[in-house]
């Protein structure tokens, strides 16, 4: 009995390992599509097309667009060698927004949705809803907890 008991532990999947994520995990192709949508487009090369709509926006959300377009770069290998992680200095230098104000947009308003790693941002790919969520609030301030 105690054997087999062991083995449920170690080696079959309870209703927990359902909560268990991972930064690789595959994305959701649909809702990267739909959230950036509207606001940019890709040529073959990989290279961005923002349309009007994205000149529109705040500059956090710039940001958060810009790195979600990064990653369907990735996704769908429009170039070679490419890495979806870039630096504040990279974005400022895209962008034009100071790159004081980049950090302070990465450690309060997209807190807890980009990552930074050796010092260059991203998005991972299970917080696509909570950047869907974040462009909703439209950059008001909500602290309620989803229902």
């Amino acid at each position: 009995k105690k054997n087999s008991e062991i083995n449920t532990i170690y080696n079959e999947k309870d209703a927990l390992d359902k909560l268990i994520t991972d930064e690789n995990e595959n994305p959701n192709i649909e809702l990267l599509a739909e959230i950036i949508l509207g606001y940019l487009k890709f040529t073959k090369s990989g290279e961005m097309i923002f349309d009007n709509k994205f000149y529109t926006l705040k500059d956090w959300q710039k940001i958060l667009i810009y790195l979600l377009g990064r990653k369907a770069i990735l996704i769908k290998k429009l170039q070679e060698n490419f890495n979806e992680k870039i630096s504040y200095k990279d974005i400022s230098a895209q962008f034009g927004i100071k790159e004081s104000s980049i950090t302070k947009y990465a450690s309060v308003d997209l807190k807890g949705i980009i990552k930074s790693e050796k010092g260059k941002y991203f998005v991972p790919n299970y917080n696509l809803h909570k950047c869907k969520e974040k462009l909703n609030q439209d950059g008001k301030s909500n602290n309620k907890r989803p229902k």
